[in-house]
């Protein structure tokens, strides 16, 4: 069932109020401040410095430069690197050649708090939207489609898939102006307005702003109950679902899959999206400490006083400092940290299986794959990008080696020209495959990496908390809904505000504007570039 705008706004109202004990934070700091008491200073471990803890750190700052709040913030992050699975590596690791993403690549103009940190920080964009226009469908055994934007790919894209392409962009979770999309994308970026300042669970946001229809699915269900040719599903859909989630769209949720189409506009931080990340940090006033791994989370009650909490690792500092709140921004699972708590329950986290991916980079005197390992005639009748589908596997064929193969960047080494190539897999391809594959003696360096990447995003209604004990509270339960650098950044807002309340009585933006009533069936584009937390 499709929520209407005002019905939407006005659960968000409700569930937003339900929420609000901000009166027990405000009550307490006006009476330590009557008495003439001082307050003492709220310290806070965050642990993680990928998108949502470095952004964690920063709406902490937002909050005590605009009230002067006793806050001190210690982030803890176990690799040598600020941006979690936001790294970029260099050919032949030569920082003077063009580096690539390894992990997280691009975002869209609808990532309202991405596109804002460019614009804060004073970072330039790469617009990657020019990049798609010469790709193949590859099954496993042959290409199924090639397109490079003639007439004549259009009249066979028509001819295989009728008016599917149109159809299904109505679906697209954020940016196609005048569709059925375009309504949800309201809905969701209701979460950038006072409307929805906060919310208590992943499961609340999901049906306040009309996505949970797309949560219980899968895609392939999703879409061709909405009418769209299954031919265009399980072939160009699933393209983007395998490329984006390394996630057929039998498995995927429909709003997994939906995200997957919804790269319209993509761009990238030229040198490395990471250091949106490292602005977040640098323009806080968190201590960082990298190298710091962090094995247990112990919470202490003292009788009658809010529970502290330490934590413990090889670090001395960790061991020795006790913190008010701690704010967990790796999936917990995956990070090897034990809770010890008497109220913490970890039935409460539902199960989140993560894809392991890997990621092969290499460099090639070729500019296309080997048209043999393809079965075409020429170099010129190779992709540039090949994307994947599984339909052929369903139908009793080969599976697919590979999820994706990009050709990116070129460049002059040692009087030769090699060119960047980007594979995604479920296994290590090896040496001799990428011979195969590109062609003996043309690969000059490879790097291979591999990753817990993202969620599988299977259909759910149940989500890990946000907050996990008194004083604990947890960044990632939003990966298991949408999995992007956007909804870290978002889901860390979202904690920061939710403590900052119940330690302070007042989040990242004055009270006024939380409580502010919703204009019903207004857009969210009238409002211009305003984006809650860095406006309000």
């Amino acid at each position: 069932m499709r929520v209407s705008n005002s019905f939407a706004l006005f659960s968000v109202a409700t569930l937003v109020g339900a929420w609000d004990f901000s009166f027990i934070g405000r009550a307490v700091y006006a009476t330590q401040k009557s008495l003439g008491l001082q307050p003492p200073t709220v310290k806070i471990a965050i642990i993680g410095a990928g998108a949502g803890g470095s952004s964690a750190a920063y709406w902490v700052s937002l909050a005590q430069s605009r009230y002067g709040l006793d806050v001190e913030v210690d982030l803890f992050e176990k690799d040598s690197y600020i941006g979690g699975r936001s790294t970029v590596v260099f050919p032949y690791y030569d920082e003077e050649l063009p580096g690539q993403e390894l992990g997280a690549s691009i975002f869209v103009p609808v990532n309202k708090n991405l596109m804002r940190a460019v614009k804060e920080f004073n970072l330039t964009l790469v617009d990657l939207q020019d990049e798609d226009d010469d790709f193949g469908l590859w099954d496993g055994q042959q290409f199924v489609v090639t397109y490079r934007g003639s007439l004549m790919d259009k009249a066979r894209m028509l001819w295989r898939y009728g008016f599917a392409p149109s159809r299904s962009s109505k679906m697209h979770v954020h940016i196609h102006p005048s569709s059925y999309v375009q309504k949800m994308t309201a809905q969701l970026l209701e979460a950038y307005t006072p409307h929805v300042a906060m919310w208590p669970s992943v499961k609340a946001l999901s049906s306040a702003v009309g996505l949970t229809n797309f949560t219980l699915v899968t895609a392939l269900e999703f879409f061709t109950k909405q009418g769209v040719s299954e031919k265009w599903v399980t072939e160009m859909i699933e393209a983007a679902t395998r490329v984006n989630y390394a996630q057929d769209i039998t498995a995927i949720s429909g709003l997994g899959g939906a995200v997957s189409m919804a790269a319209n506009g993509a761009s990238q931080v030229k040198g490395g999206n990471f250091q949106m990340f490292e602005r977040f940090l640098e323009h806080s006033k968190a201590k960082v400490h990298l190298n710091n791994t962090i094995t247990h989370l112990t919470k202490t009650t003292a009788s009658g006083k809010h529970p502290k909490w330490t934590i413990s690792g090889p670090d001395t500092l960790a061991k020795s400092t006790t913190y008010d709140h701690v704010i967990l921004a790796a999936p917990l699972h995956l990070s090897g940290i034990k809770v010890e708590s008497d109220t913490f329950s970890a039935s409460s986290f539902p199960k989140v299986d993560y894809v392991h991916l890997h990621v092969t980079i290499l460099s090639s005197t070729s500019s296309r794959p080997n048209p043999a390992r393809f079965g075409v005639d020429s170099v010129a009748d190779v992709p540039r990008f090949i994307l994947t589908t599984a339909e052929g596997t369903r139908n009793g064929g080969q599976a697919p080696e590979f999820q994706s193969i990009s050709r990116y960047n070129t460049f002059e080494i040692n009087g030769r020209k090699e060119n960047i190539f980007k594979i995604f897999s479920l296994e290590e391809r090896s040496d001799e495959w990428l011979d195969e594959t590109f062609g003996a003696d043309t690969i000059g360096w490879v790097h291979r990496k591999e990753w817990d990447s993202y969620p599988k995003l299977v259909p759910r209604n149940e989500y890990p908390p946000i907050k996990a004990d008194q004083g604990l509270w947890y960044v990632n339960g939003m990966e298991a809904w949408i999995s992007t650098m956007e909804t870290e950044v978002l889901s860390a807002r979202n904690v920061v505000d939710n403590l900052l309340v119940e330690a302070f009585g007042k989040g990242i933006c004055p009270p006024a504007a939380k409580n502010a009533q919703p204009k019903l069936g207004k857009s969210v584009a009238a409002d211009g570039d305003k984006v809650y937390g860095w406006d309000c």
